[in-house]
């Protein structure tokens, strides 16, 4: 929760770039993360964006749904759709699909960095949803939908993969936080494992992450983001 308060307390006063197909600062996702400083907010509008993207600098990168659904990051079968290879970004509202095959961890999202936090985004049909690099750590990744990727996500250890969290607005104040794993689509059914006996949307045992040590404490029985 620190590392999260002092994230998004750092780009307050941050530039803010925007890209969409059309009408903003850049229409590649690529092109506006060239032009950036560590600290800034690169703001990626609804569209398809098919690229291969490589985080460099210490930013957010914040995908909105201004009208046509999330921004699309699409790899085209080849390679990666995100690389983050800064320390301390944070990467939110994005459908991430598309990548190559290759077990050498093509993904949705490759990291091979520490301290960022991946949280709200979709990660779809990808060899990999989330790999992370051998010594990327205190990466915290919750709230994301892992939907019919080969392998969700592979994680060597020493990442959070839920979070408590507080509710928005006045109410959150007087509110307990609440944990907060990540849904997958091949542990949300109970003959795959994920039984909700309390009906509390999570599953009763966590979900581990790949072949461990990696583990969600708290994966949810159904989608977030969709």
């Amino acid at each position: 929760m620190i590392l999260i308060l002092i994230l998004i307390i750092g780009y307050a006063n941050a530039a803010r770039i925007s890209v969409a197909p059309e009408g903003a600062d850049h229409s590649s996702i690529q092109q506006a993360l060239n032009n950036a400083s560590d600290g800034d907010v690169i703001e990626v509008q609804s569209g398809h964006y098919i690229e291969h993207v490589h985080v460099l600098h210490s930013v957010a990168l914040i995908g909105l749904d201004t009208g046509g659904g999330r921004p699309v990051v699409d790899a085209n079968k080849s390679s990666t759709a995100i690389t983050l290879r800064a320390n301390g970004t944070r990467i939110e509202g994005f459908n991430l699909t598309g990548s190559g095959g290759c077990g050498c961890g093509n993904a949705g999202i490759l990291v091979d960095s520490s301290d960022n936090i991946i949280r709200n985004n979709i990660l779809y049909k990808n060899r990999y949803g989330i790999y992370i690099e051998e010594g990327a750590v205190n990466n915290t990744i919750y709230g994301n939908d892992f939907l019919e990727n080969r392998v969700p996500a592979s994680d060597t250890g020493g990442n959070r993969w839920s979070m408590e969290v507080k509710e928005g607005g006045l109410l959150g104040l007087f509110k307990a936080a609440k944990p907060m794993g990540n849904h997958y689509s091949d542990y949300d059914e109970p003959d795959e494992g994920c039984n909700d006996t309390n009906l509390d949307g999570f599953c009763d045992e966590a979900r581990m992450i790949g072949k461990g040590p990696g583990i969600d404490e708290h994966p949810l029985t159904a989608p977030v983001n969709v």
